[in-house]
């Protein structure tokens, strides 16, 4: 019975440092764990690692499902939807999935790279994420309705869209120039209770990669609304 004892004991501390040891590790690599007992949550992950499988997605699985959990909760806002930066349509695949052909979802992207770029978006270059095409990424979508897509730099591929108002706005624009054009045309447009998300808010590389957040930070200085930091590298602005 001692010797039994002795072992279970002996697993206890076992536990313990693989889980200190396990803890030091994902602080130092960045990495997170998710517990999801919730079917729906399950569910919804299980996509998501779907739509990462089918295509190269620049988001982490808690920043796909952020993006997922802002359609479902502007559902009962009227207004169009919209993101800015579409790459190769993973991140809009999963909007359509929880939008469901309700709302009309505008695509706005250079479909060729990143336009040019500046001083403050140092580790970004101009043309990077250029292995996409329009074409690829309709077809990637062409399961679901309601989805436009235009083609060039925002904002002169807005001009179809400037007569509408939005209840939920995607940004992954990388750049300060495009996040600033993109704050300035749609936060106007937006509905009360509409959010605006943006990718890169936290920047990965600190003091070199700064666009995103600069971007916000001036646009929003005379706003009452603030800018809510997100899980990630995302932020969001609800409407007021």
């Amino acid at each position: 019975m001692l010797k039994i004892f002795e072992r279970y004991l002996m697993s206890i501390k076992l536990l313990i440092w693989l889980k200190t040891r396990l803890a030091k590790f994902m602080q130092r690599t960045n990495i997170v764990l998710l517990y999801y007992a919730d079917r729906q949550r399950k569910e919804v992950f299980s996509f998501i690692i779907k739509v990462q499988e089918e295509t190269k997605m620049l988001l982490n699985n808690i920043e796909a499902y952020q993006i997922y959990m802002a359609v479902k909760n502007t559902s009962h806002i009227r207004g169009d939807i919209a993101e800015v930066g579409v790459y190769r349509g993973g991140s809009a695949k999963i909007i359509c999935k929880e939008n469901n052909n309700i709302r009309n979802l505008h695509l706005f992207d250079t479909f060729s790279g990143l336009p040019q770029v500046s001083s403050i978006d140092g580790y970004f270059r101009e043309g990077q994420y250029s292995e996409t095409s329009l074409e690829s990424v309709k077809n990637y979508l062409k399961d679901y309705e309601n989805v436009y897509y235009y083609k060039g730099i925002f904002p002169d591929s807005s001009k179809e869209v400037s007569n509408k108002i939005f209840s939920f706005v995607n940004l992954d624009t990388d750049i300060y120039d495009s996040t600033m054009n993109s704050l300035k045309f749609f936060y106007p447009r937006m509905r009360p209770g509409g959010i605006i998300m943006s990718h890169d808010y936290i920047a990965t590389y600190p003091n070199i990669v700064e666009g995103v957040k600069l971007a916000f930070e001036e646009y929003f200085i005379s706003k009452k609304e603030p800018i809510i930091e997100m899980a990630g590298s995302q932020c969001l602005v609800v409407k007021i």
